[in-house]
Protein backbone atom coordinates (compact mmCIF):
# COMPACT_ATOMS: atom_id res chain seq x y z
CA UNK A 1 0.00 0.00 0.00
CA UNK A 2 1.08 3.54 -0.60
CA UNK A 3 1.59 5.75 2.42
CA UNK A 4 0.33 9.31 2.57
CA UNK A 5 3.71 10.77 1.60
CA UNK A 6 3.67 8.76 -1.64
CA UNK A 7 0.01 9.23 -2.51
CA UNK A 8 -1.23 12.43 -4.11
CA UNK A 9 -4.98 12.08 -4.58
CA UNK A 10 -6.30 13.55 -7.80
CA UNK A 11 -9.35 15.73 -7.27
CA UNK A 12 -11.67 17.84 -9.38
CA UNK A 13 -13.54 20.80 -7.91
CA UNK A 14 -16.01 23.00 -9.76
CA UNK A 15 -17.60 25.93 -7.99
CA UNK A 16 -20.35 28.36 -8.78
CA UNK A 17 -19.63 32.08 -8.32
CA UNK A 18 -22.78 34.19 -7.79
CA UNK A 19 -23.92 33.56 -4.22
CA UNK A 20 -21.21 30.94 -3.68
CA UNK A 21 -17.84 32.69 -3.83
CA UNK A 22 -19.32 36.20 -3.82
CA UNK A 23 -22.44 37.65 -2.18
CA UNK A 24 -22.93 39.89 -5.21
CA UNK A 25 -25.33 39.49 -8.08
CA UNK A 26 -22.51 40.07 -10.55
CA UNK A 27 -24.93 40.36 -13.47
CA UNK A 28 -26.71 43.28 -11.83
CA UNK A 29 -23.62 45.00 -10.52
CA UNK A 30 -22.22 45.39 -14.03
CA UNK A 31 -25.25 47.45 -15.07
CA UNK A 32 -26.00 49.24 -11.79
CA UNK A 33 -24.47 52.44 -13.17
CA UNK A 34 -26.95 52.27 -16.07
CA UNK A 35 -29.94 51.98 -13.74
CA UNK A 36 -30.58 48.41 -14.90
CA UNK A 37 -29.78 46.48 -11.71
CA UNK A 38 -33.41 45.67 -10.89
CA UNK A 39 -34.17 44.45 -14.41
CA UNK A 40 -31.08 42.23 -14.43
CA UNK A 41 -31.81 40.99 -10.90
CA UNK A 42 -35.30 39.93 -11.96
CA UNK A 43 -33.87 37.93 -14.85
CA UNK A 44 -31.35 36.24 -12.56
CA UNK A 45 -33.94 35.29 -9.97
CA UNK A 46 -36.22 33.85 -12.63
CA UNK A 47 -33.81 30.96 -13.15
CA UNK A 48 -32.10 30.66 -9.76
CA UNK A 49 -35.33 30.38 -7.77
CA UNK A 50 -38.33 30.27 -10.10
CA UNK A 51 -37.42 27.45 -12.45
CA UNK A 52 -36.92 29.33 -15.70
CA UNK A 53 -34.14 28.04 -17.96
CA UNK A 54 -31.00 30.15 -18.10
CA UNK A 55 -30.92 29.75 -21.88
CA UNK A 56 -34.21 31.65 -22.09
CA UNK A 57 -33.01 34.69 -20.15
CA UNK A 58 -29.41 34.79 -21.42
CA UNK A 59 -30.16 36.78 -24.63
CA UNK A 60 -31.93 39.47 -22.59
CA UNK A 61 -29.07 39.59 -20.09
CA UNK A 62 -26.52 39.92 -22.89
CA UNK A 63 -28.47 42.83 -24.35
CA UNK A 64 -28.50 44.65 -21.01
CA UNK A 65 -24.67 44.58 -20.81
CA UNK A 66 -24.04 45.34 -24.49
CA UNK A 67 -22.72 48.82 -23.68
CA UNK A 68 -20.48 47.77 -20.77
CA UNK A 69 -16.82 48.49 -21.54
CA UNK A 70 -13.55 46.87 -20.51
CA UNK A 71 -12.78 49.53 -17.90
CA UNK A 72 -15.98 48.87 -15.98
CA UNK A 73 -15.53 45.09 -16.04
CA UNK A 74 -11.89 45.30 -14.98
CA UNK A 75 -12.62 47.71 -12.12
CA UNK A 76 -15.39 45.49 -10.80
CA UNK A 77 -13.30 42.32 -11.14
CA UNK A 78 -10.65 43.89 -8.90
CA UNK A 79 -13.09 45.00 -6.20
CA UNK A 80 -15.79 42.30 -6.29
CA UNK A 81 -16.36 41.13 -2.72
CA UNK A 82 -15.51 37.51 -1.96
CA UNK A 83 -16.80 35.48 0.96
CA UNK A 84 -14.34 34.75 3.72
CA UNK A 85 -12.16 31.76 2.92
CA UNK A 86 -12.54 31.83 -0.85
CA UNK A 87 -9.01 32.89 -1.80
CA UNK A 88 -7.29 30.81 0.90
CA UNK A 89 -9.34 27.70 0.13
CA UNK A 90 -8.89 27.79 -3.65
CA UNK A 91 -5.19 28.69 -3.39
CA UNK A 92 -4.62 25.84 -0.95
CA UNK A 93 -6.31 23.34 -3.25
CA UNK A 94 -4.25 24.39 -6.26
CA UNK A 95 -0.91 24.85 -4.51
CA UNK A 96 -0.99 21.94 -2.05
CA UNK A 97 1.87 19.45 -2.30
CA UNK A 98 -0.38 16.74 -0.84
CA UNK A 99 -3.08 16.67 -3.53
CA UNK A 100 -3.25 17.05 -7.29
CA UNK A 101 -6.26 19.33 -7.78
CA UNK A 102 -7.91 20.86 -10.81
CA UNK A 103 -10.35 23.64 -9.96
CA UNK A 104 -12.74 25.57 -12.17
CA UNK A 105 -15.18 28.42 -11.79
CA UNK A 106 -18.32 26.89 -13.33
CA UNK A 107 -20.92 29.59 -13.61
CA UNK A 108 -23.62 31.18 -15.68
CA UNK A 109 -21.78 34.43 -14.92
CA UNK A 110 -20.39 36.39 -17.85
CA UNK A 111 -17.11 35.04 -19.23
CA UNK A 112 -15.65 38.52 -19.69
CA UNK A 113 -15.97 39.17 -15.97
CA UNK A 114 -15.12 35.68 -14.72
CA UNK A 115 -11.86 35.53 -16.64
CA UNK A 116 -10.78 38.86 -15.17
CA UNK A 117 -11.77 37.71 -11.67
CA UNK A 118 -9.59 34.67 -12.29
CA UNK A 119 -6.77 36.91 -13.46
CA UNK A 120 -6.84 39.56 -10.73
CA UNK A 121 -8.09 37.55 -7.76
CA UNK A 122 -6.78 34.03 -8.41
CA UNK A 123 -3.67 34.64 -10.51
CA UNK A 124 -4.97 32.59 -13.45
CA UNK A 125 -4.76 29.45 -11.29
CA UNK A 126 -8.28 28.33 -12.15
CA UNK A 127 -10.11 27.22 -15.27
CA UNK A 128 -13.28 29.07 -16.21
CA UNK A 129 -16.55 27.84 -17.69
CA UNK A 130 -18.99 30.72 -18.10
CA UNK A 131 -21.66 32.19 -20.34
CA UNK A 132 -20.15 33.59 -23.58
CA UNK A 133 -20.89 37.24 -22.81
CA UNK A 134 -18.35 40.14 -22.79
CA UNK A 135 -15.69 37.77 -24.09
CA UNK A 136 -14.88 40.26 -26.83
CA UNK A 137 -13.33 42.49 -24.14
CA UNK A 138 -10.63 39.91 -23.40
CA UNK A 139 -7.26 39.35 -25.01
CA UNK A 140 -6.43 35.99 -26.56
CA UNK A 141 -4.08 35.24 -23.69
CA UNK A 142 -6.81 35.98 -21.15
CA UNK A 143 -9.30 33.72 -22.94
CA UNK A 144 -6.90 30.77 -22.65
CA UNK A 145 -8.37 29.73 -19.29
CA UNK A 146 -11.86 29.28 -20.77
CA UNK A 147 -12.77 25.60 -21.03
CA UNK A 148 -16.49 25.52 -21.95
CA UNK A 149 -19.25 28.03 -22.70
CA UNK A 150 -22.25 27.84 -20.36
CA UNK A 151 -25.52 28.69 -22.07
CA UNK A 152 -27.68 26.51 -19.85
CA UNK A 153 -27.36 25.12 -16.33
CA UNK A 154 -27.08 21.52 -17.53
CA UNK A 155 -23.74 22.37 -19.15
CA UNK A 156 -22.21 22.56 -15.67
CA UNK A 157 -22.57 18.78 -15.66
CA UNK A 158 -20.46 18.61 -18.81
CA UNK A 159 -17.80 20.77 -17.15
CA UNK A 160 -17.46 18.12 -14.44
CA UNK A 161 -17.26 15.36 -17.04
CA UNK A 162 -14.70 17.27 -19.12
CA UNK A 163 -12.45 17.76 -16.12
CA UNK A 164 -12.93 14.22 -14.84
CA UNK A 165 -12.10 12.76 -18.24
CA UNK A 166 -8.91 14.81 -18.58
CA UNK A 167 -7.66 14.72 -14.98
CA UNK A 168 -8.76 11.19 -13.98
CA UNK A 169 -9.58 11.97 -10.34
CA UNK A 170 -10.18 9.37 -7.67
CA UNK A 171 -13.79 8.27 -8.14
CA UNK A 172 -14.97 9.75 -4.84
CA UNK A 173 -13.01 13.00 -5.15
CA UNK A 174 -15.21 14.94 -7.55
CA UNK A 175 -16.95 17.99 -6.11
CA UNK A 176 -19.34 20.72 -7.19
CA UNK A 177 -20.14 23.66 -4.92
CA UNK A 178 -23.22 25.82 -5.50
CA UNK A 179 -26.12 27.60 -3.84
CA UNK A 180 -29.18 27.70 -6.12
CA UNK A 181 -31.23 25.61 -8.52
CA UNK A 182 -28.73 26.46 -11.25
CA UNK A 183 -26.39 24.13 -9.34
CA UNK A 184 -28.81 21.30 -8.62
CA UNK A 185 -27.82 19.25 -11.67
CA UNK A 186 -24.03 19.43 -11.11
CA UNK A 187 -24.45 18.84 -7.36
CA UNK A 188 -26.48 15.74 -8.13
CA UNK A 189 -24.02 14.66 -10.82
CA UNK A 190 -21.04 14.90 -8.48
CA UNK A 191 -22.95 12.64 -6.07
CA UNK A 192 -23.87 10.22 -8.87
CA UNK A 193 -20.18 9.92 -9.77
CA UNK A 194 -19.45 8.91 -6.18
CA UNK A 195 -18.10 12.33 -5.24
CA UNK A 196 -19.74 15.02 -3.15
CA UNK A 197 -22.14 17.76 -4.10
CA UNK A 198 -21.77 20.73 -1.76
CA UNK A 199 -24.91 22.84 -1.35
CA UNK A 200 -23.35 26.03 -0.01
CA UNK A 201 -25.86 28.12 1.94
CA UNK A 202 -28.57 26.63 -0.32
CA UNK A 203 -31.67 28.62 -1.14
CA UNK A 204 -35.08 27.14 -0.42
CA UNK A 205 -35.63 25.75 -3.92
CA UNK A 206 -32.29 23.94 -4.00
CA UNK A 207 -32.74 22.47 -0.51
CA UNK A 208 -36.25 21.27 -1.42
CA UNK A 209 -35.04 19.52 -4.58
CA UNK A 210 -32.17 17.84 -2.74
CA UNK A 211 -34.66 16.55 -0.14
CA UNK A 212 -36.53 14.71 -2.91
CA UNK A 213 -33.51 12.74 -4.09
CA UNK A 214 -32.97 9.12 -3.13
CA UNK A 215 -31.49 8.45 0.29
CA UNK A 216 -28.34 7.08 -1.34
CA UNK A 217 -27.72 10.31 -3.27
CA UNK A 218 -28.55 12.51 -0.29
CA UNK A 219 -25.76 10.84 1.67
CA UNK A 220 -23.34 12.16 -0.97
CA UNK A 221 -24.55 15.75 -0.71
CA UNK A 222 -23.25 18.03 2.01
CA UNK A 223 -25.48 20.98 2.86
CA UNK A 224 -23.36 23.75 4.38
CA UNK A 225 -25.82 26.08 6.07
CA UNK A 226 -25.41 29.33 7.99
CA UNK A 227 -27.79 30.79 10.59
CA UNK A 228 -29.65 33.96 9.69
CA UNK A 229 -27.29 36.90 10.12
CA UNK A 230 -24.12 34.81 9.87
CA UNK A 231 -21.98 35.52 6.83
CA UNK A 232 -21.16 32.44 4.74
CA UNK A 233 -17.56 31.21 5.01
CA UNK A 234 -16.25 29.32 1.98
CA UNK A 235 -13.66 27.60 4.15
CA UNK A 236 -16.44 25.29 5.32
CA UNK A 237 -16.79 23.99 1.76
CA UNK A 238 -13.05 23.44 1.83
CA UNK A 239 -13.43 21.40 5.01
CA UNK A 240 -15.85 19.05 3.24
CA UNK A 241 -13.25 18.49 0.52
CA UNK A 242 -10.42 17.96 3.00
CA UNK A 243 -12.42 15.41 4.97
CA UNK A 244 -13.21 13.45 1.80
CA UNK A 245 -9.53 13.44 0.77
CA UNK A 246 -8.47 12.32 4.24
CA UNK A 247 -11.00 9.47 4.21
CA UNK A 248 -9.60 8.33 0.86
CA UNK A 249 -6.03 8.27 2.17
CA UNK A 250 -7.04 6.59 5.43
CA UNK A 251 -8.87 3.85 3.52
CA UNK A 252 -5.76 3.10 1.47
CA UNK A 253 -3.35 2.94 4.40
Amino acid sequence: MKNQAERRPRIVVTTDVNGTTTPDNTFGELVRADGLFDEMDKLMRSYTAEGSKFSRVLPKMATLVSCVDRGRVEAYAKEMPLYAGVTATLDELIESENIDAKVALSTTGFAGLMVLVNKFRHGFLLSVAASPVLGHLLSGEERACLIRPITDEKEKVRVIDDMANSHKPDSNLVFHIGDTMGDFLPIRHAAELGGIGVAFDPNEALAANISRLSKNLRTKISQVEFPTGEKPDFARAGEVIKEAVWKTLRTEL
